[in-house]
């Protein structure tokens, strides 16, 4: 059943709203990556049917080519947002080579039809919106981060499937910690990377370049053997320390050093 964007649905014992990605439940709020909520409005919509991975990668992704692990890779941020575990779904379940569904036990409603109770969690949901545009419009302007894909530059085409996987990490790990990702377009700082060849073992580099073309981060993971770089978690927690992302927009534009 097609839905209106704006509707709030009920998908298990969360409310999820999906004009601002958010699921509510009671006092707890969380604010879900922006594919991972697109992602779950295809699953809403589907009504407990089938999403296939190619209706997921036309929507959620404009039919990009993506890396094999990609779209797992949103899925798993859905089922933690969403408290699922997919050894033993409650809600998100897998349907092999098929793709995924809703459980009949979390199919999606309306939360205007979840009973006697409806006007009131539509009420506490209204000023629960209310209060976070208002605190949003308080908050400082958040640093914005023009992300390019990760070039390849080790001379071995092998590796390009690593690039691929570690393009789409960077960008979701950026997310997750609360920057407004512009992939493909400029930022307020912008991250190149690349993986190279040292000491003939590849290695990923980063660097995070302001408006100016000035360096103002960089880092240097290892990358072998032929996988996703392990410390990009520890070095965007380095990032996030050095340029907040509710306070670096303005120490980039002050040409501020880092942290």
């Amino acid at each position: 059943m097609e839905r209106n964007g704006s509707e709030a649905v009920k998908v298990g014992d969360w409310t999820f709203v999906p004009s601002t990605g958010e699921l509510h439940r009671g006092d707890v709020v969380r604010r879900v990556e922006p594919r991972a909520a697109r992602a779950l409005e295809l699953l809403c919509a589907a009504d407990g049917g089938v999403v296939s991975q190619e209706e997921f990668v036309a929507k959620v992704w404009d039919g990009r080519a993506l890396s094999e692990n990609s779209l797992s890779v949103v899925i798993g941020q859905l089922r933690r947002a969403l408290g699922d575990d997919a050894r033993e779904p409650r809600i998100v379940e897998t349907i092999p080579k098929r793709g995924y569904r809703l459980r009949a036990a979390a199919a999606a409603e309306p939360a205007s039809r979840t009973g006697r109770g409806g006007v009131a969690v539509a009420l506490a949901l209204f000023a629960v919106l209310a209060l976070w545009a208002w605190l949003a419009m308080q908050a400082p302007e958040p640093l914005r981060v023009g992300v390019r894909e990760v070039a390849n530059e080790t001379g071995d085409p092998t590796h390009a499937p690593l690039a691929r996987a570690t393009s789409e990490l960077l960008v979701n790990r950026l997310a997750d910690r609360g920057f407004a990702v512009h992939r493909g377009r400029a930022g307020d700082l912008d991250l190149r990377s690349k993986l190279i060849i040292w000491d003939g073992r590849p290695f990923l580099s980063l660097s995070a370049l302001d408006r100016q073309g000035t360096v103002r981060w960089s880092a240097m993971l290892d990358a072998s053997p032929g996988r996703v770089p392990p410390n990009v978690e520890r070095a965007f927690d380095d990032f996030a320390v050095q340029f907040p992302p509710g306070q670096g927009a303005e120490r980039v534009a002050k040409g501020q050093a880092p942290r």
